[in-house]
Formats: structure tokens, sequence, C-alpha cells
């Protein structure tokens, strides 16, 4: 059979497209419905189209890809032109359509009645006019009189897609597979999220065996290396040096009668012959004020030249013969009262070039014993800070100091005055030193560590967990460069876990398993295991994101 095509317009309504059913001639007819069609507003339309042709006689398809008009046209029972071409029959001659394409310009616009119908097969008997007339108005009549019979089931397209869903398979929705495609990606970056992000802290608490001694140990700069058989380990001996010295006020009162002091050149003009002066050789000023040289000088012998002498001279300290402010004198030319008679007299003098001072009667401050006393404790006091400082910094990482194994000597104490002199300050300085014998403390150890190792051989499987060790007041001879002290051992051994065997293993690990698995190694007492972020419950699925130490 040939097929005749029927093209509808969007506007027309179920009436319009039964009346071009019922008027046309052929039985075959395939409808092509637009997607804006009035028929698509509910799957009643199609249900009436397949009912009316039915009871015409007619055989229809409809010719749609919308998924929506689709699934109203099977659930109107209605075929496709695909379901159609699907499961049309194997015909050696016959040809199923007479034409899909749409029409041409010339009849695109003609009514129904006068588009040209394809041509009826051979086996099919031809009608006549009036077959056709009755046959029109006996259809017509039918679709009349069954418009308004039994109503037809509402039911919307999007409700018609839900139920025919696991009917049929339909064309992949565009939006669906936006959505799936936002899904994937979305779970690809929380996959991502917890491969990198999530991290674990994993404590594994070991097994312990602890051991412990007690035993004297001898350190010596003369050994170089440790003997377990007779405790005895490596020393090194520092000595370190300071000079110190400051200002201090004095605080002492007292009455007070001080003589003026200063200093003078003693000059020969006399003969190339050196001259000696006793200790307190008088020396008068032009005021007539008398002052002595402290101790016994010998001038040198003035210099001749081209017949002419020119003086030698030499420095002395000289102090005022009486106490008193009066003997506070400014600079002067000094004569010696001792060669006064003699050729000398003129010839040998004294020349002061700074101001005689000091000169005083009356209460005044005064260096006390105790303000040198006080100077004294600051200055080792500084250089006890001073010097450990200097220890710290140069001693090695990993040395241990005794506290009794270090001794501060004080070499010497100078003062800038004696106790009881008038002055308002005075300075101090002092010389000090700082003796010390030190050691390794990874020596004890590997000392205590053998000697326990070879106590108790099941400890070689074993390694060091930690070691405490407590020190007694030692014997020290700075002299030998020996120390010797009792320690007080205490030694904990854990068993050899390597983590790396199974660190593998943990990943995505849940934590109530990761538990159970861990106390299925050797060794294993406990675990405590922190999860970032806290929510999570099991752990990171990369191994670098596992952090596991052993405690």
């Amino acid at each position: 059979m040939k097929f005749e095509n029927i093209y509808i317009d969007a506007n027309d309504d179920v009436s319009a497209v039964v009346e071009r059913i019922l008027n046309s001639d052929n039985s075959s007819l395939v409808i092509f419905v637009p997607d804006d069609s009035k028929l698509a507003e509910s799957v009643v339309n199609f249900k009436l189209l397949a009912r009316e042709a039915k009871s015409a006689g007619k055989k229809i398809l409809i010719q749609n890809d919308s998924e929506e008009i689709l699934a109203m046209i099977e659930e109107a029972g209605i075929p496709s032109v695909e379901q159609k071409i699907i499961s049309k029959p194997k015909t050696s001659k016959a040809t199923f359509f007479r034409d899909i394409a749409p029409p041409t310009k010339s009849t695109r616009g003609k009514k129904v009645s006068d588009i040209k119908t394809s041509e009826i097969d051979d086996e099919q008997s031809p009608r006549n006019t009036k077959t056709k007339e009755k046959s029109s108005e006996s259809s017509k009549a039918k679709y009349l009189e069954s418009f308004n019979t039994a109503p037809v089931e509402e039911i919307t397209a999007s409700e018609l897609i839900k139920k025919n869903k696991k009917k049929r398979s339909l064309k992949f929705p565009k939006k669906l597979g936006a959505t799936l495609i936002f899904i994937l990606g979305i779970l690809i970056v929380i996959f991502l999220s917890f491969y990198f992000l999530t991290s674990a802290d994993l404590t594994i608490i070991t097994k312990k065996t602890p051991w412990e001694i007690q035993s004297p140990v001898l350190a010596s700069k003369i050994i170089s290396e440790n003997d377990t058989t007779n405790f005895k380990i490596p020393a090194q001996y520092m000595k370190l040096n300071r000079q110190l010295n400051q200002t201090f006020s004095t605080t002492g009162i007292k009455d007070v009668s001080v003589k003026s002091s200063g200093k003078i050149k003693i000059y020969n003009a006399y003969s190339s012959s050196a001259q000696a002066l006793i200790v307190n050789t008088r020396f008068v000023s032009p005021e007539g004020r008398v002052f002595r040289i402290t101790k016994a000088v010998t001038v040198p012998g003035a210099k001749i030249e081209n017949g002419s002498i020119i003086p030698s001279f030499i420095e002395v300290a000289v102090v005022a013969d009486q106490a008193g402010e009066q003997y506070n004198i400014s600079p002067c030319k000094f004569t010696i009262p001792g060669f006064k008679g003699t050729v000398k007299y003129e010839k040998f003098y004294g020349q002061s070039e700074g101001a005689m001072s000091g000169g005083y009667i009356g209460e005044a401050k005064v260096a006390s014993q105790s303000d040198m006393d006080k100077a004294r404790a600051a200055l080792v006091e500084l250089a006890t800070i001073s010097l450990d400082q200097e220890l710290s910094s140069k001693l090695p990482d990993g040395f241990k100091i005794l506290d009794d194994a270090k001794v501060y000597t004080v070499d010497k104490v100078e003062y800038s005055l004696k106790a009881g002199d008038k002055a308002d300050n005075f300075q101090a300085d002092m010389s000090a030193s700082l003796k010390v014998l030190v050691f390794k403390e990874s020596d004890v150890k590997d000392l205590f560590t053998k000697t326990a190792q070879t106590s108790q051989s099941e400890l070689l499987a074993k390694e060091l967990y930690s070691a405490d060790f407590q020190y007694g007041v030692p014997r020290v001879d700075f002299e030998k460069g020996i120390l010797s002290f009792p320690v007080d051992a205490k030694l904990v051994f854990r068993e050899r876990i390597k983590t790396d065997s199974f660190r593998d293993d943990l990943t995505g690990m849940s934590k109530n398993k990761l538990e159970g698995y861990l106390k299925g190694i050797e060794g294993v007492e406990d675990m405590t295991c922190s999860i970032t972020p806290g929510f999570i419950q099991f752990l990171p699925i990369r191994s670098s994101n596992i952090e596991i130490s052993l405690d």
C-alpha cells in the first residue's frame, strides 16, 4: 500500500485534523505534526485522532522527532514513522511510502481535498464517486457523534514521559546529560579533595622493656673512645679568661686632711753629668709652697751641641709638704732649696705643666672598705656571667657540664685608691678565669646501652626508646683532666617496627578496622589516630598523607 502525506499547521486543532483525515480518499496517511502544534497540548488530542481514524478505517502514522510528542502518540497507540520503518514487513515489490518529502510550493497552500493523493496499489479496487461521498458523510457523522462520547483520560506530556520512561528507550536528554556531567565534575572535585587534602597523624604505641643500673663513670681528657668494660669515657678540658674594669662611686664620709699633688719635670741645664736626687727632695714654688718628690730619681745630663748646653729633664710625681687647698696651685717654675748658694741652684729647676690638685681639709666623701668590697663582688658576678656566656658559645653541641665540674678563679683585683682616700669615685680592675671539664652525654648513653644489651641478649633485637640519667656530685682534678661521677641510669627499649612495610596497606582503611590491624603487628600495644577533616572516618588514600610516629 502507499501512503498519502498530510502536513498540518501549528494552529490546526484536533477537529480540523480529523476532518482532513476523513476527507482523504487514501486509507493510509502520514501526518506531519509541527513541534509547536496545538495537538501537543494534551495526549487526549492524539487519542481522539487514533479513535476517529480507526472508526473511519484509516491507518495513520505520525512524523515528528520531539520527545514529548513521540511519548504522546505512543500513549495514544499511534505508530511514528520511525517505528513503522523499524517494524515494516519485508516486501519484494511494493514501496512503503510514495513520498515523505514536504509538499511542493504549489501544493503547500492548497486544501487537503486539492492535494494529489498517492496512487493506490493494483490490488486495491477503485471506489466510485458515490461510495466516496457516502463514506465521507458516514465518517463525518461518526466523528461528530464520537466527539461527544465518553471523555478520554487527560494526561500531561511530562507525566507521560515519566510513565513511559521504563517502557521504551528514549533519546538521551541534553539537560539530563549536562546535569550528569555537572554531578560527575562535583564527584571528581570531591575525590581530588579527599585524595590531596585529607591527612592523618597516626601514633603507634609500642611495647616497652625497662632497664636500669647505678654505676660510677670516669671521664678523662687522655681517653679517646668509650671503654665499656671499665666505664670510662672521653672528657674535654677548657679554660677561659676575662679582663674587667669598672668605675664605682664612693659612699664614705669623714673629716680628712689631704695634700695636693701633681707632676713636674726636673731640668738639668748644668752639665752633661747626671744628677741624683733623693726621695722627698724639696721643690719650692714662687709663692713659697713646698712640694716633695715621692721617690728618688736621677736627672740625666744635659746635651752639648756646638758648644751650647741643651737641658735634659725627667718627669716625677710631687706631693705638697702640707695639707690644704692653698697648695692647689697653677703651673709654675720650682727651685731646689738644697742647691741654694751653689751654681747648680740656677741650673737645676722644676717645671709643672698642669695645676696641682687634691689639697683639702674638712669633711669629704671617701672610698670606704665597704665600697671596695662591693666593687669586687660586682666584678666577680659580672665575670661569672660573661665567662658562662662565652662557655655556652664555644661549647660544642651535645656536651654535658656538671655544676661542680667548673671553677671560677679571681686572679687579680686592683683599685685606683686606698680605703679612706678622698674621692667621689674610683676605678676597679679584675682578672678572672673559668676552668671546666665536660663530656658528651651521647657517650654516656652509648656506654649504658651497650652494657644493657650485653647483660640481656634479648635487648639486642630492640631499639632504645628513652634514656634518663641522674648525675651525682663529681670529683674533679683539673691538673690531670679527670672527672669521676656516679650515674643512676634508666633506659627503656622497644620493638623495632618498620612502618614502611605496612604504610601502603593503611590507605583508605576505616578507623574501626585500623586498630585491629595494628594490634596484629608484633610489638604494637595501642594507637591513636587523628584525621583531618575531623568528620572523615577513614585514612587518606594517598600513603604520603599518612604521618606515622612511634611512641
